[in-house]
């Protein structure tokens, strides 16, 4: 038994296709049953490519139980499900029990990819969070991880020092071994940069920088011409500058940063920089469409936002072949174009999962 649908993809002439199981086919007269989508806009699916799946809140960053961050790991991929978000990126967390989310049914969560504990030197980022590995040991730490099967290494570049301000954590030599250590082991590289490590990182050969408001234009160009990704958090930098306040040191420096992302947006989209969609916790789990309205507002069209909070992370990922016959039966509609609308990707009217659909 097969059940046939009809695709309309925000570009491009509609098409029918049929679901066998898990998997798309062509359709042909085996179909019993059809779902009538032709009035709607189809998609492969959303992605949030900065999730933490271990954690509910930016609260939980602090002193949550490795218990607890397994038994979060279903309800928080099932919130993504049920809004249709079908790819995550998963970029690190307190211990290597973000991994877990791997082994969590593939029918009750998205695609998902996985860093594990985060990697800063003593004072570079939280105490007691993730690893603390000082910068001689960088390169043989990445070593002795890269290989894990979580597709990703995360490193904190940059942080806050009391009295100083932002500081880098890792000389550009060690950061560039790293990066071809990971490469090696066939792992990708996210660096965390609220400052000015940013060109450094790029420069080091970085495969994403997660937030970096401080990009200039030659590290986007750079970043574009090698196929590395941008993923501007920007929801998590809101909230930062009102947790902060706008008078503070900290207020104001996340006020400049998301000042210069506003600038970047536009010209990032000019050079065909892959901008991903991220949550980063200041954003509930499930609700990536409000990142993506936030990408609108500083600068992409409606089209790019919509791209990056779909198409473009399911292509870094390597999902190309999508919505065609032997691909994941994974699918989400929507009333509206989101191409021209990027709002309308908060009402999903229909999501198929693996060939079924999503209460």
């Amino acid at each position: 038994m097969t059940t046939l649908i009809t695709i309309q993809p925000p570009e491009g002439n509609p098409y029918d296709l049929a679901i066998d199981g898990t998997e798309f086919v062509d359709p042909d007269d085996r179909a019993t049953e059809g779902i009538d989508t032709a009035h709607l806009w189809a998609l492969p699916g959303l992605a949030d490519a900065h999730a933490h799946l271990t954690m509910t809140a930016l609260d939980d960053i602090a002193g949550t139980s490795e218990e607890t961050m397994k038994a979060n790991i279903p309800a928080t991929a099932w919130a993504h499900v049920e809004r249709g978000i079908l790819v995550i990126l998963d970029k690190g967390g307190n211990t290597d029990v973000t991994l877990l989310s791997l082994d969590h049914d593939a029918d009750l969560r998205p695609h998902v990819e996985v860093a594990g504990a985060m990697i800063h030197p003593d004072g570079g980022y939280m105490k007691g969070y993730g690893v603390e590995v000082e910068p001689e040991d960088l390169v043989e730490h990445v070593r002795s991880t890269a290989a894990t099967r979580g597709g990703w290494v995360k490193i904190v570049a940059d942080w806050p020092r009391r009295g100083t301000g932002p500081a880098t954590n890792y000389p550009l030599d060690a950061l560039t071994e790293a990066v071809v250590v990971a490469h090696e082991a066939a792992a990708r590289v996210a660096v965390h940069t609220m400052a000015h490590a940013a060109s450094e990182a790029v420069a080091a050969g970085v495969d994403s920088i997660e937030h970096g408001p401080f990009l200039t234009e030659e590290d986007l160009r750079l970043l574009a011409a090698r196929g590395g990704a941008w993923v501007p958090t920007i929801g998590n930098q809101t909230y930062w500058v009102n947790a902060l306040g706008e008078e503070s040191s900290g207020g104001r420096l996340f006020a400049a940063g998301l000042d210069q992302i506003t600038a970047n947006l536009p010209l990032a989209e000019e050079i065909g920089l892959t901008v991903l969609a991220g949550s980063d916790l200041a954003i509930p789990h499930g609700q990536i469409a409000t990142e993506a309205k936030l990408l609108r507002d500083h600068g992409l069209s409606d089209r790019a936002a919509t791209i990056a909070t779909s198409t473009a992370a399911f292509d870094y990922v390597g999902r190309t072949e999508r919505l065609g016959p032997g691909d994941t039966a994974d699918v989400v509609f929507f009333p509206e174009n989101p191409y021209e609308d990027v709002t309308t990707l908060d009402r999903p009217e229909l999501i198929i999962h693996r060939g079924r659909v999503i209460d």
